[in-house]
């Protein structure tokens, strides 16, 4: 097997030792308090780095840092998937001790769901980059998914679980490479911005552009949603807030606190966004769209997905669940989908244009080391001949 297949398989197979090793640490009970806890975390995590570097070591002539942060990931990924999956009762004594002495906010129907998103489409996302990388092909675009959706989804999950209900646990501080190391990969991607020249084209006005046009209109339309949910949440007099919270989308009101938080991240954070987009839809040329547009999306997938997931979960009470029939389940369907969809299509839309928006490729620039060693070889073959 050539050894740009064995990478990807290498990490994908190290990922997979995570399962023996909760299944042994709850099956002889060594988790019996926060700290030993804390420090088996710290040390699994250690490990999970290590392996990694020594495969790449061995076969790249140069390491991107990044690398070692998506194997990390897809190793704790498969933590979450088995955290999901013993939360919901498919299997059982895998990690439960965590739980209890490590993050018991997870128990919630919102955690739950983020750990499902975790192990499923986070762990795809960073297996494919890390082939993508190896494979010689531009890996850019699904990082700056992978940025949006990690970002968003502690976001989220810190400021939930230690405002929550759940007593505060040291274990908590573990989450902290899950929110540095996204923040660097963005800083990092976005510094190595693929070089474009500065476009002279004259564009069209916006009415002109329909299919701006309709992007724009809907990152009005969003914004208006992220200030009327977001005032609605931090307790809103108005009867219009009070019959959204109680009739539309009564699952704001989880006392988990993690819908509240999702909602306010649409207000401050997705709004920067939106009007960031406004703006570059109304005079393109901003060649930064593209990036943003993708950090979007994965944002945006992962605040969606769990939030519908979790307003649906058994975990979450009958009478905050979302709606399911009536004009009450028609807005409530209509919102979060919308704001599902759409940005994975403005994304789409912005690549196929990068005089307007810009271009998010990058040119690959890993090296196996047996191609450096064998054009040596080959020089010296030649010179024989």
């Amino acid at each position: 097997m050539e050894r740009k297949y064995l990478v990807p398989l290498a990490v994908f197979l190290l990922s997979q030792t995570s399962w023996p090793v909760s299944f042994t640490l709850s099956k002889y009970k060594l988790m019996g308090s926060q700290l030993s806890v804390f420090v088996a975390g710290v040390i699994c995590l250690t490990l999970a780095t290590v392996g990694p570097y020594v495969l790449f070591s061995r076969h790249f002539k140069r390491i991107d840092p990044l690398l070692m942060v998506w194997s990390l990931f897809s190793w704790t990924c498969m933590i979450d998937l088995g955290i999901g999956l013993e939360l919901d009762g498919y299997i059982s004594n895998f990690i439960g001790f965590y739980f209890a002495e490590g993050e018991p906010y997870l128990m919630t129907a919102h955690g739950t769901a983020i750990n499902y998103w975790d192990g499923t489409f986070q762990f795809g996302l960073c297996i494919a980059i890390i082939a993508f990388y190896t494979y010689k092909k531009s890996h850019r675009e699904l990082a700056l998914v992978w940025v949006g959706s990690i970002l968003n989804s502690m976001v989220v999950l810190l400021p939930g679980g230690v405002a929550g209900k759940h007593p505060f646990k040291l274990s908590i501080l573990l989450n902290t490479p899950y929110l540095l190391c996204p923040v660097y990969a963005a800083f990092k991607l976005l510094h190595e911005h693929p070089p474009q020249a500065r476009t002279f084209l004259k564009f069209k006005p916006l009415w002109k552009r329909p299919v701006d046009l309709l992007f724009a209109v809907y990152f009005v339309a969003a914004s208006c949603v992220a200030i009327f949910s977001g005032l609605a949440v931090l307790g809103g007099n108005a009867s219009a807030m009070k019959t959204y919270l109680n009739l539309y989308d009564p699952y704001l009101k989880d006392p988990s606190n993690f819908p509240k938080f999702q909602t306010l991240a649409y207000s401050y954070m997705f709004l920067a966004y939106y009007l960031y987009a406004i703006y570059g839809l109304v005079y393109p040329g901003t060649h930064r769209m593209t990036d943003w547009s993708l950090i979007h999306a994965g944002a945006a997938a992962q605040a969606q997905v769990t939030y519908i997931w979790g307003s649906c979960h058994h975990r979450t009470q009958k009478d905050l669940q979302s709606p399911v029939s009536g004009p009450e389940a028609l807005l409530f369907w209509s919102i979060h989908l919308t704001l599902l969809v759409v940005p994975q299509l403005f994304a789409l839309w912005c690549q196929k244009d990068f005089e307007k928006f810009g271009r998010s490729y990058t040119v690959a620039r890993c090296e196996l080391i047996e191609e450096r060693l064998s054009t040596p070889v080959k020089a010296k073959q030649r010179k024989s001949d």
